[in-house]
């Protein structure tokens, strides 16, 4: 299929009669705007085509419920954008317990045996969680991943996975009592 043959409400309508050839058709015509859009911003080739390419698998995904208010362009648009920020927020964290732990290698042995030592409890008290809490849970916190996407990954609803998130912490703050910042904890929770 040429996508100089379909506009984009008909690859539209192919996409979501399970057309492949619909998807590479929609790649191939905005692959490369969708590209230097992204590299605007991540200024990394390798993170540019992870942005793009999950945004295509997402499509392919949801595809058969895909119902598109604005156009295509910007709705492609739109969601690599969400995907860049999505990676400039791991980003960040990342950095920040980067941060965190190179502060820790330059402080006392003490102190590095003590955040070991709660970095284990936490690992522990986590793995205690019932089978579906801590899946939710990780998902959020390990893998940074938004209530939304959490829900569309499990099958559940949105409030489910708020549910099991909050009894997480609840049951994270009870096990753990008041020995810790609030700002480590954070750090602790988002680290693998």
């Amino acid at each position: 299929m040429k996508n100089t043959q379909f506009g984009d409400d008909e690859l539209l309508i192919k996409l979501r009669d399970n057309d492949h050839s619909a998807l590479t058709a929609i790649y191939n015509k905005y692959w490369k705007n969708l590209y230097q859009s992204s590299y605007r911003i991540l200024q990394d080739h390798d993170k540019c085509e992870d942005a793009i390419q999950e945004v295509f698998v997402n499509l392919w995904e949801i595809r058969s419920k895909l119902f598109i208010k604005i156009s295509l362009k910007s709705y492609l648009y739109a969601s690599v954008r969400y995907e860049v920020l999505r990676q400039l927020r791991r980003k960040t964290i990342t950095e920040d317990i980067v941060n965190f732990m190179d502060t820790l290698s330059t402080d006392s042995n003490q102190e590095l045996l003590e955040y070991k030592e709660l970095d284990q409890q936490i690992n522990q008290i986590i793995d205690a969680l019932p089978s579906r809490c801590q899946e939710v849970f990780k998902l959020s916190r390990l893998e940074h991943l938004s209530h939304k996407e959490i829900a569309e990954k499990l099958a559940i609803s949105t409030k489910t996975v708020e549910y099991h998130i909050s009894n997480a912490l609840l049951f994270l703050r009870s096990n753990l009592g008041k020995t810790l910042s609030v700002e480590l904890f954070m750090v602790l929770l988002l680290h693998p």
